[in-house]
């Protein structure tokens, strides 16, 4: 990020902790400086190249590609560079970005750093085939090496009990930090293969607290109090879903709009949670994603987890108070803090600004009409 653009993000942190902004205003100023970031961006920071120069840039990340793996075809991988510069599509496979982390000798903090902002998500101590990438960068080895690695010791990583949701991942990057040895790293991943997965665990136990609370809230119904309130239920009243269109939700995430607002609008319904979503999560089909547990935690104020809000007096000001429990939730299951200038980070700095927590649970719905004014006149109707 250049200076300018450090700047202007903490240019808009500032705005949106004022609470000084009327609704209008907080869209008027997500408009002017959302910043939706391409993929060559990313690429041209850490290939040392000029971003403006976009030849320059497609010929020195295809030769790293191909350095990294010989055994391309040449064509298909200059094709694929071109598609990424020329369409400014925001993410790449992990796969390439991997290639080229190796290729550019980066160490595991830039590497990490990078993975975030190309595919969207960084390593997990706790997936046995990123401890082995991990293992591999540390000892200086190239992308043919480490993928030789990896099929040395695929035997030895195979689970046989499943993804242990008792399991964090701290305390298995603790242990695995202290690997030197191939043959300690084969025993490591034999012994712990029934605790290894690629399925965030620290945030699905969040998510599991988060949506027995919601489950259990009261029910303005004349039935029983001991009714649970189904998912249906949840992603309408607590996320909103019922203001997100449906007709052009992306599960994507490739090619950037071709205007601001058609950005912005993009950033904040994909992967937006439905009950569908929520039940994928909860059966462990699939991990738990930023977006919905950062929902989740403001509809319930942290719940009665480790992040939930035990102050015996009303802090000084709600939105430090959620700031630091909320910024401290997303360090400890691995996902990056919030960006005042990424649209649904700004929603969320904006929305949080409030007297009372419970205030948050209006600002929302109000903020999503202004973005998706459409679902709104249709719900009116």
């Amino acid at each position: 990020m250049s200076e300018n653009q450090h700047g202007m993000t903490e240019l808009m942190y500032q705005y949106a902790a004022s609470g000084s902004l009327t609704m209008a205003e907080a869209k008027k100023m997500l408009h002017e400086n959302a910043y939706i970031r391409a993929a060559n961006e990313t690429l041209a920071k850490y290939c040392r190249v000029d971003p403006a120069d976009l030849p320059a840039l497609k010929k020195r990340v295809a030769a790293l590609l191909l350095e990294s793996d010989p055994g391309q075809n040449r064509d298909s991988v200059e094709k694929k560079v071109r598609t990424w510069v020329n369409n400014r599509v925001q993410f790449i496979s992990r796969e390439s970005a991997l290639q080229l982390a190796f290729a550019l000798h980066l160490p595991v903090k830039d590497t990490e750093e990078m993975l975030w902002r190309l595919c969207g998500e960084g390593f997990h101590w706790r997936d046995p085939q990123d401890i082995i990438w991990l293992y591999a960068l540390e000892h200086g080895m190239d992308y043919a090496e480490a993928r030789a690695l990896d099929r040395r010791l695929a035997p030895a990583y195979q689970p046989s009990g499943g993804d242990d949701p008792g399991t964090m991942t701290e305390t298995i990057r603790a242990q695995a930090r202290q690997i030197r040895e191939e043959e300690e790293l084969a025993d490591f991943l034999r012994e712990n293969a029934p605790h290894l997965g690629a399925l965030h665990n620290t945030a699905y136990m969040l998510f599991t607290e988060f949506m027995e609370l919601l489950k259990s809230a009261p029910l303005e119904d004349s039935l029983p109090d001991e009714r649970k309130m189904p998912a249906r239920e949840i992603v309408t009243t607590y996320l909103y879903n019922h203001l997100i269109p449906r007709a052009s939700r992306s599960k994507g995430g490739k090619a950037l709009d071709k205007t601001a607002a058609d950005a912005i609008r993009r950033d904040i319904q994909q992967n937006w949670p439905d009950e569908f979503a929520l039940a994928r999560m909860a059966n462990r089909e699939t991990d738990v994603t930023r977006k919905a547990l950062i929902l989740l935690f403001l509809a319930c104020d942290g719940g009665e987890t480790s992040y939930g809000d035990y102050a015996d007096d009303s802090p000084e000001s709600v939105f430090e108070d959620t700031y630091a429990r909320l910024s401290s939730m997303l360090a400890d299951c691995g996902f990056p803090p919030l960006d005042p200038r990424i649209p649904f980070d700004w929603m969320v700095l904006y929305c949080m600004v409030a007297e009372d927590y419970t205030d948050i649970d209006e600002k929302i719905p109000r903020f999503l009409a202004e973005i998706f004014p459409e679902s709104a006149d249709a719900e009116e109707v």
